[in-house]
């Protein structure tokens, strides 16, 4: 069968774009043993710093939807003296080849304490996923347009540095869309 790009009903003719769903992971890495692999780990510290950032890109030009996003992080005590006190959220833009848009959040400011257990490495970790309506990300202006997403984590200690912020191998970002024709 070939490629339906209309239907015909009563004297109407609707035209029906097939959507394509492009999956892409945040994390690279190469195969562990528990499949389990996270990003190398950010020293989080009074100031917001980024712990991870990454532009996704699904490799062609879509007119895009809506993008599906899942985000593990986990934080570990790097000082077994302190609780660690923080807040972290996750943030998006759309990239161009030589532009950008505005950071939006993703999620809200969310704030935790990481355990300690008298030892470091007691890790807190969090996933976080849902649907993201493309309206809300700013626009790029054409032919900037369809050039990817750029994601980070962001987190703020409440004390001195003595936190770690890594992002897990499953978080991914998928974009949903229809292939732009000639792109």
């Amino acid at each position: 069968m070939g490629d339906r790009r209309g239907v015909r009903s009563g004297s109407f003719f609707r035209t029906i774009e097939p959507l394509q769903a492009i999956t892409l992971h945040l994390v690279d890495g190469l195969v562990a043993t528990d499949g389990v692999q996270y990003s190398s780990v950010a020293t989080v510290g009074t100031t917001a710093v980024e712990v991870f950032s990454k532009v996704v890109d699904p490799g062609i030009d879509l007119d895009l939807k809506e993008l599906e996003v899942s985000f593990t992080q986990r934080f570990d005590n790097l000082n077994a003296a302190l609780v660690g006190s923080m807040v972290y959220y996750w943030q998006a833009r759309q990239r161009g080849v030589s532009t950008q848009s505005a950071w939006i959040s993703l999620t809200g400011t969310y704030a935790k304490n990481v355990p300690t257990s008298g030892v470091t490495g007691d890790p807190s970790e969090d996933t976080f996923s849902g649907y993201l309506p493309v309206a809300s990300l700013p626009p790029l202006a054409a032919p900037e347009q369809g050039r990817g997403v750029e994601v980070r984590l962001m987190a703020v200690a409440f004390s001195a540095a003595h936190l770690g912020g890594q992002v897990k191998n499953d978080s991914f970002v998928t974009f949903v869309g229809s292939v732009i024709p000639g792109t």
